[in-house]
Parts: structure tokens; C-alpha cells; sequence
């Protein structure tokens, strides 16, 4: 019998969030800045915008859920930090990357054809030998999560993730956020009040 051992959870929302004509007018008014492969908003607090708020309480609700699947102590907070958009038009990609100073990271699919998905990266397995002839959650070191317009993804935010290359003639554009904890945690001597 084989039995999986820390397991890094990735959770999907059970819904689709249906984007408002003004929720879409907002973000398609955002100034973007060019990085070498795609680009993203100069506001690293877009889900702090008014037209957004419906979308951060979605949002929030979602990241609740999550932590509180995974046995998040209930005087413990997790909110959201940062959060920008992301556009990787055709023949354009996001290097491997993880998101540092941050509990859970996200990724919030807004438009794109579902062959542009992001890819997630996995070193720390039997993938360096080639002894097997079938990849399966022992032996991989990629799995990617398929674009779903609507879909929240999150996701450890120490987890090595990337867009592959959008060959799709439209522009992917995606949400990124990422969060913090705050409240009374820990045990005993070791208790800790972040406020």
C-alpha cells in the first residue's frame, strides 16, 4: 500500500464568479506595465476598489473556506494583501515563480481559451528517474489547472507555478492575490498575536 504524505492542497472554487459589465470596465481600464513576457497593473490593490468589492467578498469567501478545510484555528485571520491583473497575450508566458511574504497565493481566471492553463511545478519527487513508464502524483513534476473563466484557484503561495505559452489568438487575462494572517495562533509557550 502507498500512502501519500504532505499532500499540497490546491483548492478550486465550487462556483464560477459571473463578472459584472462594471467589474469588467474597471479592470480593462487598468494601467498596465510591461514585464519581458507579459504584463500587469501598476495597482498592486485593484480588489481594494470600489467597483471590485463584490469580487474581494467573493474572493475572501472562497480563501475562508479554503483555510478553514485545512483546520485554520478560528482566532486566526487570513486576508487579503496585494492583489493585480495579469495579461499574457498571444505568444507570451510567466516564467516559474512563487509569491513570497504571503500565506495562500490566487489565481482568478477573467478571460482566455482553457489552452493556456497554469502550470504547477513539483521537485521534491521521483521525477530526476525515468523508471516508470505512466506519470501519476508520485512520479510528476508538472500538474497544470485549466483556464475556467470565473474560476478561483488557490494554492501554498511557496508552490513554484507558470503560464505556458498562450498560442490562442486571445488575450489571457487573470487576478493574482496574494494573503497574510493575523489573530492569536500557536500553542502555549509558543503562541503568537499578530495584529
Amino acid at each position: 500500500m502507498i500512502e501519500p504524505i504532505f499532500a499540497t492542497p490546491i483548492y478550486k472554487s465550487d462556483s464560477l464568479y459571473q463578472f459584472s459589465t462594471e467589474e469588467l470596465d474597471c479592470l480593462n481600464s487598468l494601467k498596465l506595465s510591461n514585464n519581458a513576457n507579459n504584463s500587469s497593473s501598476v495597482d498592486l490593490n485593484i480588489l481594494k476598489k470600489t467597483e471590485l468589492e463584490k469580487l474581494y467578498n467573493w474572493c475572501q469567501v472562497n480563501v475562508d473556506t479554503f483555510l478553514t478545510e485545512l483546520g485554520k484555528d478560528e482566532k486566526a485571520e487570513i486576508y487579503i494583501t496585494k492583489s493585480w491583473l495579469n495579461k499574457n497575450k498571444t505568444n507570451k508566458f510567466h516564467h516559474p515563480h512563487h509569491h513570497p511574504n504571503s500565506i495562500v497565493s490566487a489565481i482568478l481566471y477573467v478571460d482566455g481559451e482553457p489552452t493556456v492553463p497554469t502550470l504547477f511545478h513539483n521537485s521534491n519527487n521521483f521525477s530526476n528517474f525515468m523508471f516508470y513508464n505512466k506519470g501519476n502524483m508520485f512520479n510528476s513534476n508538472l500538474f497544470q489547472v485549466t483556464n475556467e473563466n470565473g474560476r478561483l484557484i488557490l494554492f501554498p503561495s511557496y508552490l513554484s507555478h507558470s503560464v505556458g505559452v498562450n498560442t490562442s489568438n486571445k488575450t489571457r487575462v487573470s487576478i493574482s492575490f496574494n494573503t497574510f494572517i493575523k489573530g492569536t495562533f500557536g500553542y502555549s509557550n509558543y503562541q503568537l498575536n499578530i495584529n
